[in-house]
């Protein structure tokens, strides 16, 4: 049982007294309080189903007296519950809820979709990107990798730090010790849904656009997220990084409030020509 189930039960302990004599024997032998319990799996998925009970399933008076008495559960407890999420799940909502994030894919005429349909396996981290130079730890794989020449023409491995609102916020140290966090990331599958946004697990029929992205990586301090989306045009040819052309890629920044929300800080689009 989770935490919010705990306290929703407790709550409804504290308050079992106020149920009327007789009530909650009846309750045991209704078959929709039972079937409503058994088809849930949380407390609180179970009280919005009361609540929401259709006409056809009406049931006797002990429910009625058990949807009254869960009316006066706090609203700030079940509002608790639908809010908490962790900092990934954040970061991925905003970044993908953003529109601002995909602008590179309005170049040379072309228009962003409304939807945006993300790959659902998260690619690797360039090793690169944080620090360019070895910082222990590394396989001769992953060194190598530093090394590659198949990288977008032009392509600059200092480009997240050459402003000083960067430099200022990320210093060398913790430069390589985000490095040594990206050679232990490896993809992972994800499941992200939202508005305007989904993960598919395969792009080949996709129309257009459609993007991978990184999983979110944050500093030492949990102050700074970082994200870098690569964004895919689907020209129907099979390469063996994926369906179509690589066409633009966009790295995201976000900091921590003092409210414990997160913040767009720094964003950088790359176009590939």
């Amino acid at each position: 049982m989770s935490r919010i189930d705990s306290m929703l039960m407790s709550f409804l302990f504290q308050k079992i007294e106020e149920v009327p004599a007789g009530i909650l024997p009846s309750l045991q032998k209704n078959s929709y309080f039972n079937s409503y319990i058994s088809s849930t799996r949380s407390t609180s998925t179970f009280i919005f189903k009361i609540l929401n009970i259709s006409p056809k399933q009406q049931v006797s008076q002990p429910l009625t007296h058990f949807g009254k008495l869960i009316l006066t559960i706090p609203i700030f407890v079940l509002f608790f519950e639908c809010s908490s999420t962790t900092p990934t799940e954040e970061i991925y909502r905003l970044t993908f809820s953003d529109s601002t994030n995909f602008k590179v894919m309005n170049a040379f005429g072309l228009s962003r979709p409304e939807n945006i349909v993300i790959l659902d396996t998260t690619h690797r981290w360039d090793y690169t990107v944080f620090w360019t130079k070895v910082v222990g730890g590394e396989s001769p794989e992953q060194i190598e990798s530093d090394t590659m020449t198949t990288r977008a023409e032009g392509y600059d491995p200092e480009y997240l730090f050459r402003d000083s609102l960067m430099i200022n916020a990320i210093d060398s140290t913790e430069r390589k010790v985000l490095r040594r966090k990206t050679l232990r990331f490896e993809p992972k599958r994800i499941s992200l849904h939202g508005r305007h946004y989904e993960t598919i697990s395969d792009a080949q029929d996709v129309k257009g656009f459609y993007v991978s992205t990184t999983a979110p990586l944050f500093s030492s301090d949990g102050r700074y997220a970082f994200m870098v989306v690569e964004m895919y045009l689907n020209d129907g040819v099979k390469n063996s990084y994926g369906w179509g052309d690589v066409f633009g890629y966009t790295t995201l920044v976000y900091e921590k409030q003092a409210d414990n929300s997160w913040k767009k800080f720094k964003q950088i689009d790359y176009l590939i020509l």
